[in-house]
């Protein structure tokens, strides 16, 4: 529970916003300057709502997209979306294991200086390539065919645009994050092994046998320099949003504790190797290759 007084500036729902409206009248074909004059609105109020920095006072928004051209609906959706109160959470749902088609997430992977992420269960989706992100889906039992296939190059797409920012990015992979298939595995490591190389793209692994029983969602922490941090929490079917400096530090408490169980960014390259190492050759004996990898591998890490 918060205190009735405490003060507190939404970010996440402002941009979200403010995403639509520039949307909104780039289809119209004005420029923000003329949309400024239209209004007869300084150019800053245009440029600072749109970015969400800023909150449009009573009525604007609908004055906005009147002169925007936008439709009944988006009328009626973003009025609505504008008279929320920022209470510090924003919730969104979207088809079963896919929130990349969410305009918040969007905005958060484009935007944010920096973000860390955490996923108990399988490889974040930042780090996934095409035939794991195929057996993902698969499990929330998309098919074969054209959603399927639009689905994987969908998060595929998306994944270039936090490599070409400065971040850091943090990802934290569980050891039993990895599938069953061995090949898929395989390419799955070399991909992290590749991107663990670049600077700014920092992964560490989880071993399987350290207590990370209280990491029972996986969950993303977003980093903006003109934004209050974000936090995205994960479910299957719905995403939340949070912001509060309350939450914020709950879960930067819970990124703490997973540094100290974590290995160090040189001892994950060095467990992909050794594992990379394990997969070719059970691949080349045509074995299975269990969970815990097998008892070199493990003395190796000891």
């Amino acid at each position: 529970m918060h205190a009735k007084d405490e003060k507190f500036t939404s970010s996440i729902k402002r941009r979200e916003l403010g995403a639509e409206l520039r949307r909104i009248r780039e289809r119209a074909g004005y420029q923000a300057a003329t949309m400024a004059s239209k209004l007869n609105w300084a150019h800053s109020s245009i440029s600072r709502l749109e970015a969400g920095i800023t909150k449009a006072k009573e009525g604007r928004v609908g004055f906005y997209l009147g002169w925007a051209k936008a439709t009944t609906a988006e009328f009626d959706r973003l009025v609505a979306l504008d008279r929320q109160p920022d209470d510090g959470y924003l919730a969104r749902l979207h088809p079963a294991g896919c929130p990349d088609g969410l305009l918040v997430v969007t905005l958060l992977d484009t935007e944010s200086d920096s973000f860390t992420t955490y996923d108990p269960r399988g490889i974040p989706r930042h780090l996934q390539i095409e035939p794991y992100i195929r057996t993902v889906l698969t499990k929330f039992r998309y098919q074969d065919g054209p959603a399927l296939d639009a689905a994987v190059q969908d998060r595929l797409d998306r994944q270039t645009s936090w490599t070409r920012r400065h971040g850091p990015f943090t990802f934290y992979i569980s050891e039993t994050a990895l599938p069953a298939n061995l090949a898929v595995a395989h390419e799955q490591l070399v991909h992290l092994s590749i991107l663990s190389s670049l600077p700014h793209c920092h992964v560490r692994l989880v071993l399987a046998g350290d207590s990370t029983a209280e990491f029972c969602t996986g969950f993303t922490l977003y980093r903006h320099d003109e934004h209050p941090p974000v936090l995205h929490l994960q479910a299957p079917t719905a995403s939340l949003f949070l912001e509060r400096p309350g939450d914020i530090a709950f879960y930067e408490s819970q990124l703490e504790h997973l540094a100290n169980l974590a290995l160090s960014r040189r001892e994950t390259r060095e467990w992909f190797t050794r594992t990379l190492a394990d997969i070719e050759r059970h691949l080349e004996q045509d074995q299975p290759l269990t969970q815990g990898r097998d008892e070199a591998s493990l003395e190796a890490r000891e």
